[in-house]
């Protein structure tokens, strides 16, 4: 459903898009927005298991507040539709709950963002998750350009009983075009220690819908290609495609 979306709305006229398109404000993890976001992950090809594949689609809402007079930004993130299927069987249901919250620092056009991340283990069946509580770190910096925008997303978790310690690094490239249209390339760099590690390549087409009092659509479709793979399981490629809505909050915030 939301490939549909998203491939509607990416085909509609240019009339549809805003005058002020504000690709950057939509596309930047660190605007001050109210965000309600589904991203939907196709995993049809993993490595050393051609019979196998997986499929995520993620609720996640943002919320900007300034407790202790600080600005952050607070992030749930819960796969509610996850799948996993093999030669043995298939499985459905939810994953892992994520929580993290970060203060936002200005260094001019630079915004920096970090805080303590949580990983519940809400999976309900073990190929859907951990099984194991997680704590750990999430940062954020991004920077504003005249042509786009650029960001680096990196975390830190490990399971309680130190079994499991996960890296990831997710570099943002935004390159805006006309009429709300940009070119992205958002893939998730994972390194489970001591398991397996994936290092995708994306390059996708998405598009800002703004209107006068603040609000957003932004909607794209980005396939893919994992240029390292160690490890089986990892996804070898995969069509992530996401519908995000924004909404202004009733404060003011630094920019």
């Amino acid at each position: 459903m939301w490939r549909a979306v998203a491939a509607l709305a990416l085909a509609m006229p240019s009339t549809a898009a805003g005058k002020d398109d504000g690709q950057n404000e939509a596309n930047d993890p660190l605007t001050p927005k109210m965000g309600f976001q589904a991203h939907d992950y196709v995993q049809p090809v993993l490595a050393g298991r051609p019979e196998d594949g997986a499929h995520q689609l993620y609720l996640r809402h943002v919320v900007p507040h300034d407790t202790l007079g600080l600005d952050q930004i607070a992030r749930a993130s819960l796969p509610l539709i996850a799948n996993s299927w093999g030669p043995h069987g298939a499985w459905n249901g939810i994953g892992d709950v994520t929580v993290y919250d970060m203060a936002i620092a200005y260094l001019g056009k630079t915004k920096l963002g970090a805080g303590p991340l949580l990983v519940a283990p809400t999976a309900s069946a073990p190929a859907l998750g951990s099984g194991k509580w997680q704590g750990g770190a999430q940062t954020v910096v991004s920077a504003r350009h005249d042509w786009g925008l650029t960001a680096l997303l990196s975390a830190y978790q490990q399971a309680f009983d130190g079994t499991l310690q996960t890296l990831t690094f997710q570099p943002l490239l935004f390159f805006n075009l006309a009429d709300g249209y940009y070119l992205r390339s958002t893939g998730i760099s994972t390194f489970n220690l001591g398991h397996n590690s994936v290092v995708p390549v994306g390059l996708g087409l998405g598009r800002v819908f703004q209107r006068s009092d603040g609000r957003t659509v932004n909607v794209f479709v980005e396939p893919q290609y994992s240029v390292l793979q160690t490890g089986p399981g990892v996804p070898s490629f995969q069509v992530f495609t996401g519908v995000v809505l924004q909404f202004p909050v009733r404060r003011e915030t630094r920019r």
